[in-house]
C-alpha cells in the first residue's frame, strides 16, 4: 500500500504556504485559537488553520479530525535565515 501525501489527502498543494507543514489531531474540548497559540504564539491567527483546512464551522470540528498547520506568515519587515 502506497503511502499518501497530505497535498494529496487534503487538496491542492500550495508549495510556499505549505513549506512547513504540519499535522495536528483534534482532541476534544480544544479550540483553533489553542491550537494556533500552541503553535503560533498567538491565539489571533487561528483564521489561518480554518482557512488551509476549509473548516464551515470552527466550532464542530470532530475529535480525531488532521488539521493542517500552515506556516504562518512572516510580519512585514521580518525574514528567516537558513
Amino acid at each position: 500500500m502506497r503511502s499518501i501525501s497530505p497535498y494529496e489527502r487534503y487538496g491542492t498543494p500550495n508549495p510556499d504556504a505549505d513549506a512547513a507543514l504540519q499535522v495536528h489531531v483534534f482532541v476534544a474540548g480544544e479550540t483553533l485559537s489553542l491550537i494556533a497559540d500552541r503553535y503560533y504564539g498567538d491565539w489571533r491567527q487561528w483564521r489561518l488553520i480554518a482557512a488551509r483546512n476549509s473548516l464551515t464551522d470552527v466550532r464542530e470540528i470532530e475529535p480525531g479530525t488532521q488539521l493542517l498547520i500552515p506556516r504562518r506568515p512572516l510580519e512585514m519587515g521580518s525574514y528567516e535565515s537558513s
